[in-house]
């Protein structure tokens, strides 16, 4: 349930609509954007594509007005109310859109910015990235005092309105607005104003802020720029490489293990580009072409973490050692990101990184870790959902209770995984490693050129860039084929293969229907005793059955587990009624051969247990035919057009046809120890026609 609280429309500089921007709140209270735009008169959920960066919001008026300073705020909201003060004002959407903002209208224009007061969540660091970025633009750019304001926390410009009124009993005007203060302590001057003057003119930027200034610039840009920087300063290009890679090092020491990975320079073609992934892994890991799409498909979704609602386990899982399961384990961490590799790692440990990190976590020999380790594997499977990923723990001193957020994904590697837990094995797409043949070729992964997989995850991390507003809104056909973990499991990687488009949502969702089988094949030991206890009353043909007797033919299969099920013993008829008393089945008395009682259960108990959690019910004798009475009157005589059932139903309480078979002679003798004044049972074995009386339906081994 979501609520839109604001609907902005974004035109270009003739005021044409270009796509609308819609704030909506959740029902437990967080915020979202949605987009939409109109093709060929249809409505399209998405953000159009702008190739040359997201439009400013008020664009027409930037247009209209070419020489009035601007005010650079955070949000249309603010942007709306400076407008209805006759103050040019635009936006590029928040604190966190800047580097995928067009900010060419801003260029060789005065520009005043208004942060939030919001340094944690980036408010005066958007300001900041914003204003090297107009600088650069020969633009002049002026920040407001935000200190001066006296703002609240996150506090922005429609606050300051707010308590401007109540402090003064009237609105602020346009000139209450231009008499703020700056700050002063930041040069305003364009950069082009460093790089026209001469040797002899005092210059308004130092060494060091020009080199500041360079680090900031994405990769391409600064590679455009390095050469005439280079010159203004007098060093060779490669000197200047050196120290701007120095200074993007320290901007980025956030004590975070994890290097930044540079989008790609151009727009990138999904479709080819998991193609191409498919193509590395096949040529250094056997691996089936399935299984090879879908790992390229895994590795995709993790660069959209961020927009996706599960994130499922890769198992890869190996009957043995040599069978490449440590090799995809690290090629799929090479294309990932924030990849954390580790052969182990404790509760606390696997929390606090997730939380302080975000990585994606790649481990091997999880049999081992996760032997004997509840607390472990209870963190794992939490971080799955994004509902329900966040865990609670005392911490510090005080013993103070700290959530701890462990939404993310996991990749896992072991021999044999494929026997951990349910909890996890159904939380996973199961990847099946086999040793590699003599007639199998595949090159070896520590020879793999420079730069492979560098190149590969810069073009995912454009992928990302470029695409997450459609993964977020895709809502691709999820088969009945597939459970319900399976398709929570399928979900984000068929949301990457229908963005992708060409043959990928077909071919995600073959791989899904071929491997599912993987993940279905661990079945907990009380579901696999259901489907037996099903097999016992399809094959035995009876409505009936003894505890007794249904233990015995539980235990006639010396390949299933029940025959030394009890510590090599077979199943007792106690641990029989545990497991089946999760299902809300219990035994009860039955009356067999007429007139004995003993200890069992009907076939109608299990009816909704066999609907419920066995995907491919059997057929099951039914009890809803109509029934063969004893003749009691005497002498014996014989019975005309009994109607008996023509096929058996699935379900034992209901006859889907039913026909008279005329002529057929059947004698019924009356219990023997009743007399011939009442017959007490008298419900036939339906198919048991070597049974000597219709009363006994009680399965005989």
């Amino acid at each position: 349930m979501m609520t839109t609280t604001e609907k902005y429309i974004y035109v270009d500089a003739e005021n044409a609509p270009l796509f609308t921007k819609e704030r909506y709140v959740k029902k437990d209270g967080s915020k979202g954007y949605a987009y939409s735009h109109v093709v060929n008169g249809e409505i399209v959920r998405t953000m159009p594509e702008c190739p040359d960066g997201t439009p400013l919001y008020n664009l027409h008026r930037l247009a209209k007005y070419p020489t009035a300073t601007v005010y650079l705020v955070e949000g249309e909201k603010c942007v709306d109310a400076l407008t209805k003060l006759k103050l040019l004002a635009t936006t590029s959407g928040g604190a966190q859109s800047d580097e995928k903002a067009d900010w060419q209208p801003l260029a060789g224009r005065e520009v005043i910015a208004w942060a939030d007061n919001d340094d944690n969540g980036g408010g005066q660091a958007h300001v900041q990235r914003v204003r090297l970025k107009l600088l650069a633009l020969n633009a002049s750019v002026q920040v407001i005092d935000i200190d001066a304001l006296n703002l609240p926390a996150k506090g922005d410009v429609v606050d300051w309105l707010e308590a401007f009124e109540a402090e003064h009993g009237r609105p602020a005007t346009k000139a209450d607005i231009e008499a703020l203060a700056f700050k002063t302590d930041l040069i305003q001057s364009p950069a082009s104003d460093y790089l026209q003057a001469s040797d002899s003119e005092p210059l308004p930027q130092t060494d060091d802020e020009v080199i500041a200034w360079l680090a900031t610039l994405k990769m391409i840009d600064y590679d455009r720029a390095r050469v005439e920087q280079a010159k203004v300063l007098k060093v060779r290009p490669a000197t200047l490489d050196s120290m701007v890679k120095a200074e993007r090092e320290s901007l980025n020491q956030d004590d975070s293990p994890f290097a930044d990975i540079e989008p790609w320079h151009e727009p990138i073609n999904p479709a080819q580009l998991l193609d191409e992934i498919t193509s590395t892994i096949q040529r250094f890991i056997v691996l089936d072409k399935h299984q090879a799409q879908t790992a390229a498909l895994w590795v995709g979704a993790c660069w959209f973490v961020d927009v996706i609602s599960f994130a499922p386990f890769a198992l890869i899982n190996a009957p043995e050692r040599a069978c490449g399961k440590t090799q995809l384990l690290t090629l799929m961490g090479r294309l990932a990101p924030r990849t954390l590799q580790a052969s182990g790692i404790s509760p606390a440990a696997l929390y606090r990184t997730i939380e302080k990190y975000q990585p994606t976590l790649f481990i091997d020999e999880i049999e081992t870790v996760l032997k004997d380790n509840e607390p472990l594997r209870g963190i794992f499977n939490a971080g799955y959902s994004r509902d329900s990923s966040i865990i609670v723990r005392c911490v510090g001193d005080d013993l103070e209770p700290k959530p701890f957020n462990i939404w993310g994904m996991k990749a896992i590697a072991g021999i044999n995984a494929i026997k951990l837990a349910e909890t996890v094995t159904s939380r996973s797409i199961v990847f099946e490693l086999r040793r590699k043949t003599a007639s199998e070729s595949v090159e070896r992964l520590r020879r793999a050129e420079a730069g492979l997989f560098e190149a590969l995850a810069s073009k995912l991390a454009r992928f990302a860039d470029d695409y997450s507003q459609q993964v977020k809104e895709a809502r691709p056909h999820l088969p009945d084929d597939l459970g319900d973990r399976e398709q929570d499991n399928w979900e984000p990687l068929l949301q990457i293969a229908h963005v992708a488009s060409g043959h990928w949502p077909d071919t995600a969702l073959n791989a899904a229907l071929r491997l599912s089988g993987a993940t279905q094949t661990p079945v907990s030991s009380a579901n696999e005793l259901l489907s037996d206890i099903q097999e016992v009353f399809e094959s035995k043909q009876v409505i009936k059955i003894t505890t007794t007797e249904l233990i015995n033919a539980l235990c006639e299969d010396t390949e299933k587990s029940w025959a030394t099920y009890n510590r090599g013993k077979q199943l007792s008829p106690r641990q029989l009624s545990n497991k089946l008393k999760d299902y809300g089945i219990t035994s009860k008395t039955i009356r067999i051969n007429g007139y004995e009682t003993a200890k069992g259960f009907e076939c109608e108990q299990f009816n909704d247990a066999f609907a419920r959690y066995l995907t491919d019910p059997l057929n099951l004798p039914s009890q809803g035919n109509i029934l063969l009475e004893a003749n009691n009157s005497g002498a014996l005589s014989v019975t005309d057009d009994v109607t008996v059932t023509d096929s058996m139903s699935n379900n034992c309480d209901v006859v889907t046809d039913r026909k008279v078979i005329s002529n057929k002679k059947v004698t019924l003798e009356p219990a023997p120890i009743l007399g011939c004044d009442v017959v007490t049972d008298k419900t036939p074995i339906l198919g048991a026609a070597t049974h000597a009386h219709f009363n006994d339906d009680v399965a005989r081994f």
